[in-house]
């Protein structure tokens, strides 16, 4: 529950104990005028303190305090590690922060009937995240999902049946929490006509907040030797087979949903990424690309894409997703596209693994975002599921609370889902290019925001049983413009924290004033700013431009 709705449930709370204070203050008055009996503390007409909220009326989000008192760094003296130099640039073209980091569903989860319910609390959670990312597809779009628009009975293999009604209910809540929507399109069953007719009518639900439709979800997967299970194409598909599907289906979307903005092609191959760019479809959106770092599931200790924590800390797998996402980068560049992130997490691997629902992941998730924007991805989805927390899977931000057979519509946040919060706490503006130095292990990014104000976001992986603080020496980003301030001053910031790195639970402190060891630390381009890392920490500080116009002498002219 937000700061905000704490101080309104509070000062409700206080009228009501105020009324019933005075109640009782005049009820006393009387007997003892009166001469009758007080009552004792077991009288049956004592008042029974009021029942709980109902479940739906507030977030379940274990380890955020949405009131911490003044953030506390370690002081520089204790701060013994070796020091760590920091600088940032602002680089043309750079990503812009706010509204760009979210969930993606199963486009099953349409169906949902949590979507919009007066006994849920999935709007108060989503809404807890800044403008977040909404996007619908993964495996079940094609493979699983059934779409009618004329209560058409559902063929044996659809597991779950979408209706207008059912996307009316996902665009209610979009239009609660401020989001941007995506939603893929089923490419598996070869059905143009049926695809364009769910186009449409989520381009009359969704409105402007439709951004894009993708035709299908992970087309480079319909074929695969390795998966039978996931086959919905025979051998011949490749990318030239896919390149004839998207035209068929883009002429048809043409005709039903004139105008409405492709994006493609949601797959982790390059080949499929220039099918895609160069197929000719017109309403070009977006390249689309998705990725699950650790992959390798059963990999040797050489490997550094296995499920375990020591890789999902590992500088090199920042390396290896500066390579990955540079080459979509790349791609998208050739063709004048943006590039977004459609799916990810941690790891592909099925069920649970040692990187499940662990602090680590949290630590990951925000050093990843960053890394991402940097590379230049606008808009990142985290995998998501509205399954039940036990048994359901295991690397959701976000799962419902009640049994497997019946989650129910009451959902939590996760560890991750704690580091999608404090990223939403930094401003609008441009992200920033980092240079650290050391080993990779703490890594610093940056945020300029559009009001002047400066934004650090400070990513420690190491071990907290076995790593010391350390100082960082951050010099004032380069390569502003004129009119950009050239001075700063340290004014406050939230910190993600966790016992150990494999441990399940994180804490989150909502942003708070500095504590007055740092509170006023300066930062401008002949001054650097010297501030502290705990290990096994991501710490936010936000800085505001100090004024450098000359200050008045109250004289007249």
């Amino acid at each position: 529950m937000t700061h905000r709705r704490w101080w309104m449930l509070g000062a409700a709370s206080l009228v009501v104990v105020l009324i019933v204070v005075a109640g009782l203050v005049t009820q006393r008055s009387a007997l003892f005028t009166s001469g009758a009996p007080l009552e004792g503390p077991n009288s049956p007409t004592s008042s029974a303190p009021p029942p709980p909220p109902p479940a739906w009326e507030s977030t379940a989000l274990p380890g955020y305090d949405s009131d911490p008192g003044p953030l506390t760094l370690t002081p520089l003296e204790e701060a013994t590690g070796e020091p760590v130099t920091v600088s940032l640039a602002l680089e043309p073209g750079a990503v812009t922060t706010g509204g760009n980091i979210g969930l993606s569903f199963d486009a099953t989860e349409l169906a949902n009937p949590i979507w919009n319910s007066d006994e849920s609390n999935l709007t108060l959670t989503l809404d807890e995240l800044d403008r977040p990312v909404l996007r619908f597809g993964g495996n079940g779009v094609d493979r699983r999902m059934w779409w009618t628009s004329t209560e058409e009975p559902a063929p044996d293999w659809a597991e779950a049946t979408v209706t207008p009604a059912d996307l009316d209910r996902v665009a209610a809540v979009a239009d609660e929490v401020d989001a941007q929507v995506t939603i893929a399109l089923d490419l598996g069953h070869d059905d143009p006509e049926r695809a364009a007719d769910m186009a449409s009518h989520a381009q009359q639900a969704f409105g402007d907040r439709l951004l894009a439709v993708a035709i299908g979800n992970e087309p480079n997967g319909y074929f695969h030797p390795n998966q039978p299970q996931l086959a919905v194409r025979g051998e011949s598909w490749d990318p030239a087979a896919y390149q004839e599907s998207l035209r068929e289906y883009s002429a048809a979307l043409e005709e039903k949903a004139p105008g409405l903005p492709i994006a493609g092609p949601g797959a982790y191959d390059a080949p499929w990424w220039r099918a895609f760019t160069e197929s000719g479809i017109p309403e070009q959106r977006a390249l689309t690309l998705h990725w699950y770092p650790l992959w390798d599931c059963n990999g040797p200790a050489s490997s550094i894409a296995n499920p375990t924590v020591e890789d999902l800390t590992s500088p090199a797998l920042r390396e290896q997703a500066r390579h990955i996402i540079g080459m979509g980068a790349e791609v998208a560049a050739e063709h004048d596209l943006p590039l977004w992130i459609e799916e990810t997490g941690p790891t592909s691997c099925p069920g649970t693994n040692d990187t499940s629902r662990t602090h680590a992941q949290a630590l990951w998730t925000i050093d990843y975002v960053l890394t991402a924007a940097e590379l230049g991805v606008e808009r990142t989805a985290f995998h998501a599921t509205l399954q039940a927390c036990q048994g359901g899977a295991p690397m959701s931000p976000v799962c419902a609370t009640g049994d497997l057979d019946e989650p129910g519509l009451i959902v939590t946040g996760r560890s991750s889902y704690l580091a999608l919060m404090q990223l939403g706490h930094l401003p609008d503006g441009q992200v920033l290019s980092p240079a650290v130095s050391g080993d990779g292990s703490v890594m610093v990014h940056g945020v300029l925001g559009d009001d002047g104000s400066l934004a650090l976001m400070l990513v420690d992986m190491r071990d907290p049983a076995t790593s010391v603080a350390v100082p960082l020496e951050i010099s004032a980003p380069s390569g502003l413009p004129a009119d950009a301030p050239d001075s700063w001053t340290l004014t406050e910031g939230s910190q993600l924290s966790g016992k150990t790195l494999d441990g399940q639970d994180s804490q989150l402190t909502a942003p708070a004033e500095m504590s007055s060891d740092f509170v006023g630390a300066g930062l401008g381009q002949a001054d650097p700013l010297t501030v502290t890392s705990a290990p096994g920490t991501v710490t936010l500080l936000h800085l505001e431009q100090v004024d450098s116009s000359p200050a008045s002498d109250g004289g007249g002219a």
